[in-house]
Protein backbone atom coordinates (compact mmCIF):
# COMPACT_ATOMS: atom_id res chain seq x y z
CA UNK A 1 0.00 0.00 0.00
CA UNK A 2 2.84 2.33 0.60
CA UNK A 3 3.91 2.27 -2.87
CA UNK A 4 0.73 2.94 -4.37
CA UNK A 5 0.31 6.23 -1.75
CA UNK A 6 3.56 7.45 -3.19
CA UNK A 7 2.50 7.08 -6.71
CA UNK A 8 -0.78 8.93 -6.12
CA UNK A 9 0.89 11.47 -3.53
CA UNK A 10 3.47 11.90 -6.69
CA UNK A 11 0.23 12.52 -9.14
CA UNK A 12 -1.64 14.96 -7.10
CA UNK A 13 -1.21 18.23 -8.71
CA UNK A 14 -1.76 20.48 -5.69
CA UNK A 15 0.20 18.24 -3.12
CA UNK A 16 3.45 19.67 -1.63
CA UNK A 17 6.58 18.79 -3.95
CA UNK A 18 5.20 17.73 -6.77
CA UNK A 19 7.14 16.20 -8.86
CA UNK A 20 7.12 14.77 -12.52
CA UNK A 21 8.31 11.01 -12.26
CA UNK A 22 10.26 9.38 -15.42
CA UNK A 23 8.12 7.04 -17.03
CA UNK A 24 10.97 4.74 -17.69
CA UNK A 25 11.51 4.33 -14.49
CA UNK A 26 8.26 3.66 -12.77
CA UNK A 27 7.84 0.87 -15.91
CA UNK A 28 10.64 -0.18 -14.76
CA UNK A 29 10.00 -0.01 -11.29
CA UNK A 30 6.06 -1.95 -11.29
CA UNK A 31 7.75 -4.97 -13.32
CA UNK A 32 10.90 -5.78 -10.85
CA UNK A 33 9.57 -4.61 -7.36
CA UNK A 34 8.84 -7.98 -5.43
CA UNK A 35 5.36 -6.68 -4.03
CA UNK A 36 2.49 -9.42 -4.18
CA UNK A 37 -0.73 -7.62 -4.31
CA UNK A 38 -3.66 -9.90 -2.58
CA UNK A 39 -7.38 -10.07 -4.00
CA UNK A 40 -9.00 -11.10 -0.86
CA UNK A 41 -10.64 -9.14 2.01
CA UNK A 42 -11.14 -12.23 4.13
CA UNK A 43 -9.79 -15.69 4.72
CA UNK A 44 -13.84 -16.37 5.66
CA UNK A 45 -15.28 -15.42 2.48
CA UNK A 46 -14.64 -18.09 -0.24
CA UNK A 47 -13.66 -17.71 -3.63
CA UNK A 48 -15.82 -17.87 -6.64
CA UNK A 49 -13.97 -21.08 -7.89
CA UNK A 50 -14.35 -22.04 -4.05
CA UNK A 51 -17.89 -22.07 -4.49
CA UNK A 52 -18.00 -23.19 -8.12
CA UNK A 53 -16.46 -26.83 -6.76
CA UNK A 54 -18.46 -26.93 -3.28
CA UNK A 55 -21.55 -26.47 -5.64
CA UNK A 56 -20.00 -29.37 -8.01
CA UNK A 57 -19.46 -31.91 -5.07
CA UNK A 58 -22.62 -31.18 -3.51
CA UNK A 59 -24.34 -32.09 -7.13
CA UNK A 60 -22.59 -35.43 -7.29
CA UNK A 61 -23.57 -36.99 -4.00
CA UNK A 62 -26.83 -35.77 -4.15
CA UNK A 63 -26.97 -37.75 -7.82
CA UNK A 64 -25.30 -40.69 -6.47
CA UNK A 65 -27.91 -40.91 -3.88
CA UNK A 66 -30.62 -41.09 -5.68
CA UNK A 67 -29.47 -43.56 -7.77
CA UNK A 68 -29.04 -45.68 -4.75
CA UNK A 69 -32.28 -45.25 -3.41
CA UNK A 70 -33.48 -45.96 -6.95
CA UNK A 71 -32.01 -49.11 -7.25
CA UNK A 72 -32.95 -50.32 -3.77
CA UNK A 73 -36.60 -49.83 -4.45
CA UNK A 74 -36.78 -51.43 -7.80
CA UNK A 75 -34.73 -54.91 -6.04
CA UNK A 76 -37.51 -55.12 -3.17
CA UNK A 77 -40.32 -54.60 -5.68
CA UNK A 78 -38.42 -57.73 -8.06
CA UNK A 79 -37.61 -59.85 -5.58
CA UNK A 80 -39.10 -59.47 -2.33
CA UNK A 81 -37.56 -59.27 1.17
CA UNK A 82 -33.81 -60.37 1.38
CA UNK A 83 -34.50 -62.20 4.31
CA UNK A 84 -37.09 -64.51 5.95
CA UNK A 85 -36.57 -65.76 9.30
CA UNK A 86 -37.45 -69.36 10.28
CA UNK A 87 -41.11 -70.75 11.29
CA UNK A 88 -40.99 -70.90 15.24
CA UNK A 89 -40.42 -75.01 16.40
CA UNK A 90 -43.58 -75.09 18.60
CA UNK A 91 -45.99 -72.52 17.40
CA UNK A 92 -49.35 -73.20 16.24
CA UNK A 93 -48.75 -71.13 13.12
CA UNK A 94 -50.11 -73.24 10.05
CA UNK A 95 -47.63 -74.70 7.57
CA UNK A 96 -48.44 -73.44 4.01
CA UNK A 97 -48.21 -75.94 1.23
CA UNK A 98 -44.87 -76.43 -1.00
CA UNK A 99 -46.91 -74.96 -3.92
CA UNK A 100 -47.48 -72.04 -2.63
CA UNK A 101 -44.06 -71.14 -0.70
CA UNK A 102 -41.85 -68.93 -3.45
CA UNK A 103 -39.71 -66.87 -1.18
CA UNK A 104 -35.95 -67.36 -1.16
CA UNK A 105 -34.71 -68.48 2.63
CA UNK A 106 -30.73 -67.92 3.15
CA UNK A 107 -29.85 -71.08 4.84
CA UNK A 108 -26.50 -69.16 6.35
CA UNK A 109 -27.91 -66.19 8.06
CA UNK A 110 -28.76 -66.37 11.12
CA UNK A 111 -31.61 -64.17 12.73
CA UNK A 112 -33.79 -64.11 16.29
CA UNK A 113 -36.57 -66.77 16.70
CA UNK A 114 -39.79 -64.93 16.65
CA UNK A 115 -42.39 -65.65 19.55
CA UNK A 116 -45.76 -67.00 17.93
CA UNK A 117 -47.77 -63.76 18.40
CA UNK A 118 -45.22 -62.07 16.27
CA UNK A 119 -44.50 -64.79 13.11
CA UNK A 120 -42.85 -63.03 10.06
CA UNK A 121 -44.55 -62.41 7.48
CA UNK A 122 -43.58 -63.26 3.54
CA UNK A 123 -43.71 -60.72 0.43
CA UNK A 124 -45.56 -62.97 -1.61
CA UNK A 125 -49.36 -63.27 -0.47
CA UNK A 126 -50.32 -67.01 0.36
CA UNK A 127 -53.33 -68.20 -0.68
CA UNK A 128 -56.38 -68.91 2.08
CA UNK A 129 -57.05 -72.65 2.30
CA UNK A 130 -60.89 -73.34 3.42
CA UNK A 131 -61.48 -75.79 5.87
CA UNK A 132 -63.13 -79.06 4.96
CA UNK A 133 -66.63 -79.16 5.48
CA UNK A 134 -67.37 -81.86 8.71
CA UNK A 135 -68.46 -84.65 7.37
CA UNK A 136 -72.73 -84.93 8.19
CA UNK A 137 -73.43 -86.73 11.63
CA UNK A 138 -74.38 -90.53 10.88
CA UNK A 139 -78.46 -91.14 11.31
CA UNK A 140 -79.79 -92.45 14.36
CA UNK A 141 -80.51 -96.05 14.79
CA UNK A 142 -84.23 -95.96 16.63
CA UNK A 143 -85.23 -98.72 18.81
CA UNK A 144 -88.79 -100.85 18.00
CA UNK A 145 -90.72 -101.33 20.76
CA UNK A 146 -93.59 -103.76 20.60
CA UNK A 147 -95.28 -103.13 24.45
CA UNK A 148 -98.21 -106.63 24.00
CA UNK A 149 -95.51 -108.53 22.69
CA UNK A 150 -92.97 -107.43 25.36
CA UNK A 151 -90.43 -107.31 22.86
CA UNK A 152 -87.74 -104.70 21.37
CA UNK A 153 -84.68 -104.25 18.83
CA UNK A 154 -82.65 -101.84 17.26
CA UNK A 155 -83.63 -100.79 13.85
CA UNK A 156 -81.31 -99.39 11.19
CA UNK A 157 -81.96 -95.60 10.04
CA UNK A 158 -84.63 -96.00 7.11
CA UNK A 159 -85.74 -99.06 8.20
CA UNK A 160 -89.48 -99.79 8.75
CA UNK A 161 -91.46 -102.63 10.92
CA UNK A 162 -94.76 -103.90 9.45
CA UNK A 163 -96.40 -105.41 11.85
CA UNK A 164 -99.61 -108.69 10.57
CA UNK A 165 -101.79 -109.68 12.82
CA UNK A 166 -100.45 -112.88 14.42
CA UNK A 167 -102.75 -115.84 14.95
CA UNK A 168 -102.97 -118.33 18.23
CA UNK A 169 -102.98 -117.55 21.82
CA UNK A 170 -101.13 -114.72 23.42
CA UNK A 171 -98.54 -113.75 23.33
CA UNK A 172 -98.31 -113.74 19.81
CA UNK A 173 -96.65 -111.03 17.09
CA UNK A 174 -95.70 -111.51 13.78
CA UNK A 175 -94.19 -108.75 11.58
CA UNK A 176 -91.88 -108.00 8.86
CA UNK A 177 -88.48 -105.99 8.49
CA UNK A 178 -87.82 -103.79 5.33
CA UNK A 179 -84.91 -102.14 4.37
CA UNK A 180 -84.76 -98.72 2.54
CA UNK A 181 -85.77 -99.93 -0.62
CA UNK A 182 -88.92 -101.36 0.97
CA UNK A 183 -88.48 -104.78 0.16
CA UNK A 184 -88.77 -107.45 3.07
CA UNK A 185 -85.44 -108.17 4.49
CA UNK A 186 -86.00 -110.26 7.96
CA UNK A 187 -89.21 -111.35 10.03
CA UNK A 188 -90.22 -111.75 13.78
CA UNK A 189 -92.79 -114.30 15.18
CA UNK A 190 -93.42 -114.83 18.52
CA UNK A 191 -96.17 -117.50 18.92
CA UNK A 192 -97.37 -120.64 19.77
CA UNK A 193 -97.00 -123.00 16.93
CA UNK A 194 -97.64 -126.76 15.89
CA UNK A 195 -95.37 -129.19 15.03
CA UNK A 196 -92.32 -128.36 12.04
CA UNK A 197 -92.33 -130.05 9.02
CA UNK A 198 -90.94 -129.76 5.41
CA UNK A 199 -89.65 -132.16 2.36
CA UNK A 200 -86.21 -132.40 2.48
CA UNK A 201 -83.98 -132.12 -1.13
CA UNK A 202 -81.10 -133.76 -1.69
CA UNK A 203 -78.94 -135.91 0.50
CA UNK A 204 -77.57 -133.83 3.58
CA UNK A 205 -74.77 -131.83 2.32
CA UNK A 206 -72.14 -129.73 5.08
CA UNK A 207 -74.05 -127.47 7.14
CA UNK A 208 -71.31 -124.40 7.82
CA UNK A 209 -71.64 -121.97 10.82
CA UNK A 210 -69.87 -119.11 9.76
CA UNK A 211 -70.28 -116.45 12.64
CA UNK A 212 -71.92 -116.75 15.79
CA UNK A 213 -72.39 -114.74 19.41
CA UNK A 214 -74.39 -114.90 22.20
CA UNK A 215 -77.50 -113.52 22.90
CA UNK A 216 -79.49 -112.45 25.98
CA UNK A 217 -83.14 -113.79 26.17
CA UNK A 218 -85.12 -116.41 27.67
CA UNK A 219 -84.81 -119.71 26.50
CA UNK A 220 -85.88 -123.86 27.46
CA UNK A 221 -83.11 -126.12 27.12
CA UNK A 222 -83.42 -129.41 25.69
CA UNK A 223 -81.26 -132.28 24.99
CA UNK A 224 -79.67 -130.93 21.83
CA UNK A 225 -80.54 -127.36 21.63
CA UNK A 226 -78.62 -124.92 23.88
CA UNK A 227 -78.54 -121.27 24.79
CA UNK A 228 -79.76 -118.73 21.96
CA UNK A 229 -77.12 -117.35 19.86
CA UNK A 230 -77.12 -115.35 16.73
CA UNK A 231 -75.75 -117.38 13.94
CA UNK A 232 -74.50 -117.22 10.26
CA UNK A 233 -75.41 -120.28 8.66
CA UNK A 234 -74.88 -121.98 5.10
CA UNK A 235 -75.71 -125.09 3.60
CA UNK A 236 -72.84 -126.30 1.15
CA UNK A 237 -74.82 -127.38 -1.68
CA UNK A 238 -71.56 -126.85 -4.20
CA UNK A 239 -70.70 -130.39 -4.06
CA UNK A 240 -74.15 -131.77 -5.64
CA UNK A 241 -74.34 -128.87 -8.33
CA UNK A 242 -76.30 -126.55 -6.32
CA UNK A 243 -75.80 -123.24 -4.69
CA UNK A 244 -74.47 -122.41 -1.40
CA UNK A 245 -77.91 -121.71 0.49
CA UNK A 246 -77.64 -119.33 3.42
CA UNK A 247 -79.53 -117.39 6.54
CA UNK A 248 -78.55 -114.89 9.19
CA UNK A 249 -81.09 -114.82 12.53
CA UNK A 250 -81.60 -116.25 15.98
CA UNK A 251 -80.69 -120.50 16.70
CA UNK A 252 -80.56 -122.50 19.89
CA UNK A 253 -76.71 -124.12 19.30
CA UNK A 254 -76.31 -127.69 18.32
CA UNK A 255 -73.21 -128.86 17.46
CA UNK A 256 -74.12 -132.57 16.27
CA UNK A 257 -75.91 -130.79 13.49
CA UNK A 258 -73.24 -130.57 11.17
CA UNK A 259 -74.58 -132.02 7.80
CA UNK A 260 -78.13 -131.21 6.51
CA UNK A 261 -80.42 -130.28 4.07
CA UNK A 262 -82.23 -128.11 5.78
CA UNK A 263 -82.52 -126.42 9.33
CA UNK A 264 -85.16 -123.93 10.71
CA UNK A 265 -84.11 -120.66 12.63
CA UNK A 266 -85.83 -120.71 16.26
CA UNK A 267 -85.94 -120.29 20.00
CA UNK A 268 -88.07 -122.29 22.45
CA UNK A 269 -89.22 -119.52 24.83
CA UNK A 270 -90.48 -120.15 27.98
CA UNK A 271 -93.82 -119.06 26.77
CA UNK A 272 -93.60 -119.65 23.27
CA UNK A 273 -91.66 -120.28 20.16
CA UNK A 274 -89.37 -117.32 18.70
CA UNK A 275 -88.35 -116.95 15.28
CA UNK A 276 -86.14 -113.07 14.12
CA UNK A 277 -84.29 -114.51 11.03
CA UNK A 278 -84.07 -113.76 7.61
CA UNK A 279 -85.86 -116.71 6.91
CA UNK A 280 -87.80 -119.26 9.37
CA UNK A 281 -86.45 -122.63 7.51
CA UNK A 282 -84.03 -122.83 4.85
CA UNK A 283 -83.39 -125.80 2.56
CA UNK A 284 -81.04 -126.61 -0.46
CA UNK A 285 -84.23 -126.03 -3.23
CA UNK A 286 -85.48 -122.80 -2.04
CA UNK A 287 -85.73 -119.63 -4.94
CA UNK A 288 -85.55 -117.03 -2.06
CA UNK A 289 -83.47 -115.77 0.65
CA UNK A 290 -79.28 -115.46 0.16
CA UNK A 291 -77.66 -117.86 -2.16
CA UNK A 292 -74.26 -117.73 -3.25
CA UNK A 293 -71.91 -119.32 -5.73
CA UNK A 294 -69.05 -120.86 -2.68
CA UNK A 295 -68.46 -120.63 0.66
CA UNK A 296 -65.82 -118.03 -0.32
CA UNK A 297 -68.49 -115.49 -1.30
CA UNK A 298 -70.73 -116.29 1.60
CA UNK A 299 -67.97 -115.10 3.69
CA UNK A 300 -66.96 -111.74 1.52
CA UNK A 301 -70.86 -111.25 2.83
CA UNK A 302 -69.58 -110.76 5.93
CA UNK A 303 -67.59 -107.80 5.32
CA UNK A 304 -70.85 -105.61 3.87
CA UNK A 305 -72.78 -102.81 5.73
CA UNK A 306 -75.82 -104.91 5.10
CA UNK A 307 -74.70 -107.75 7.21
CA UNK A 308 -73.69 -105.81 10.19
CA UNK A 309 -77.19 -104.19 10.15
CA UNK A 310 -78.83 -107.66 10.14
CA UNK A 311 -76.56 -109.01 12.88
CA UNK A 312 -76.85 -105.59 15.28
CA UNK A 313 -80.25 -105.65 14.74
CA UNK A 314 -80.85 -109.13 15.86
CA UNK A 315 -78.70 -109.48 18.91
CA UNK A 316 -80.47 -106.08 20.12
CA UNK A 317 -83.78 -108.11 20.88
CA UNK A 318 -85.09 -108.04 24.66
CA UNK A 319 -87.84 -110.58 25.29
CA UNK A 320 -89.65 -110.09 28.32
CA UNK A 321 -91.35 -113.50 29.14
Amino acid sequence: MDAIRNHVAGADPIGPNPTIPDAEEALHAMFSRPEVYADRVSEDIPTLAERRQRRGRTIGLLTMAAAAVTAGVLVTINLGPLTAGPAPANTSTATPSAAASTSPTPAATPSPTPSASHAPTSGVALPITPSAPAAPAAAAWERYSNPSARLSFDLPPGWTVIEKKADGATPSVQLDVANEQGIRIAGLEHANSGGLGGACGPAPVPLLTLDSGPVDIPYRASARAGAPEFSFRVLDGTGSGLKVRGSLGLSQADPQLITSCMYYNMVSTPVATLSFATQFQVTLSDTQGLAFDSVDEAKAYMATGEYAQLKRMFMSLSLVP
